[in-house]
């Protein structure tokens, strides 16, 4: 196979595409980082309760990723909260749990920000 045939086998990111969707939908405060070789966005959110968390996004070569950088959600129910152990948030049901789009893995990230501070109050999950 050619250069441009074992290019395009794998998935498409586009970070022109990021960059855009970061400026036009995620919060101003957003900043881009790099975390263990690992480029991404960490961006503020506060839920519906209150409840302020840093998350990081970023593109796993296949899906986009969100992980709860604070607070420290060890401990917490992997299972009963959408966490998956190292602190990644379960966005999706497909194995991995990653979202196709930047966007998608925000808007999901915020749902997620305001079950797990009903999840605090209440000991359960809303969905």
């Amino acid at each position: 196979m050619g250069l441009f045939g074992d290019l395009m086998a794998g998935p498409v990111h586009d970070a022109m595409r990021d960059r855009a969707t970061v400026e036009q939908s995620l919060p101003a405060a957003t900043r881009r980082v790099v975390v263990d070789g690992v480029r991404g966005w960490v961006y503020p959110v506060t839920s519906e309760a209150g409840d302020r968390f840093q998350l990081f996004a970023w593109f796993d070569g296949g899906t986009y990723q969100v992980s709860v950088v604070s607070p420290d959600v060890a401990g917490a129910d992997p299972h009963s909260c959408h966490l998956f152990p190292d602190a990644r948030i379960c966005l999706a049901p497909e194995p991995g749990g990653g979202m196709s789009s930047l966007e998608g893995a925000y808007a999901k990230s915020i749902l997620w920000a305001n079950g797990y501070s009903e999840y605090l109050r209440k000991g359960a999950f809303p969905f």
